[in-house]
């Protein structure tokens, strides 16, 4: 994106999201659909590293590093696409990419809903034969962020994760 904005948006599964965005930074609250705690990531968005602060049981000072890759996971899109169409999404008009997916969405393509200063609106992958929304964009405010929104908070422990797992998966030769 090429401007701070604020944004709710829903995620396949039913989790609410506020997204805080500025400059190359992103900062994801997600309340997870049916869980009382809330997660937060911040995002770097040119090194595709996420920061994830969650409300785990005993680790209050602990967060994870992972490399967020090239995949729309988390309703963002990287990488080389060509214009497929316009949509309208929360009342903005946007332009509709097909990027090719490498990793984590079974090789189909990714269309990304992408406003006039490049914020993702919607995000859409096959999932078992199925058109869905990953990502979608309900409000959208263009505003100056405060940028200790993309700062962790002090005395939090950071955990690198291994390429390729994400939290709640095990890691490979390891309990």
């Amino acid at each position: 994106p090429t401007i701070d904005y604020q944004a709710k948006a829903k995620m396949m599964g039913g989790s609410a999201v506020t997204i805080h965005h500025s400059g190359g930074k992103l900062r994801m609250e997600i309340q997870p659909h049916g869980l009382p705690q809330a997660i937060t990531g911040i995002m770097d968005l040119p090194a595709h590293k996420m920061i994830m602060i969650g409300a785990v049981p005993g680790m209050s000072n602990m967060a994870m590093e992972i490399d967020i890759g090239k995949d729309a996971s988390y309703g963002q899109v990287v990488g080389e696409g060509k214009r497929v169409g316009t949509a309208t999404v929360a009342g903005e008009s946007c332009e509709l990419w097909e990027v090719e997916s490498k990793t984590g969405l079974n090789g189909e393509p990714v269309t990304a809903c992408i406003s006039r200063d490049n914020i993702p609106l919607r995000t859409e992958a096959t999932f078992e034969g199925k058109r869905r929304a990953i990502m979608e964009v309900t409000e959208l405010q263009r505003t100056r962020q405060d940028p200790p929104l993309f700062v962790l908070p002090p005395n939090i422990q950071v955990i690198k994760l291994p390429r390729g797992v994400m939290p709640g998966t095990a890691v490979p030769g390891k309990q």
